[in-house]
């Protein structure tokens, strides 16, 4: 799934590098077939850095990552997240509308960051707790 959504697609070595570690979260959506969606983040204190979110290409556009998303958010809100960060490429427009729907907002730009495209990464945030 990883390598037919990302053109930097992380290898096996790298997924069991990071699977064991304890601030490392993946969260899977399942059907028939298999795996058809996931998420992976780091929580480190009281935020969460989402790595990627993926869904099987013919499955987008159903809401699926939506769900996936939202309900990630939510239990790190419940365990006491206050903050989540990504980055997005710019011209991932999916990606960028998915984000928006669920609250991230833009909090930066890295010119140039993505080695593949030279494409900027938009740095977008998500808050849960307000300050009093």
């Amino acid at each position: 799934l990883e390598a037919s959504v990302f053109p930097d697609a992380w290898d096996a070595g790298q997924f069991e590098r990071v699977l064991g570690q304890d601030r490392f979260l993946a969260v899977g959506a399942f059907n028939a077939s298999g795996l058809c969606a996931y998420l992976t983040a780091y929580s480190v204190a009281a935020e969460l850095e989402i790595v990627n979110v993926a869904v099987v290409p013919s499955l987008r556009g159903r809401g699926l990552g939506r769900k996936l998303l939202t309900h990630f958010l939510e239990q790190g809100r419940l365990r006491g997240a206050c903050r989540a960060v990504l980055e997005v490429r710019s011209g991932n427009v999916a990606a960028r509308a998915l984000y928006a729907s669920c609250g991230f907002t833009r909090a930066g730009v890295r010119k140039g960051y993505y080695a593949d495209s030279g494409e900027d990464a938009l740095v977008l945030e998500w808050t849960a707790c307000r300050a009093s």
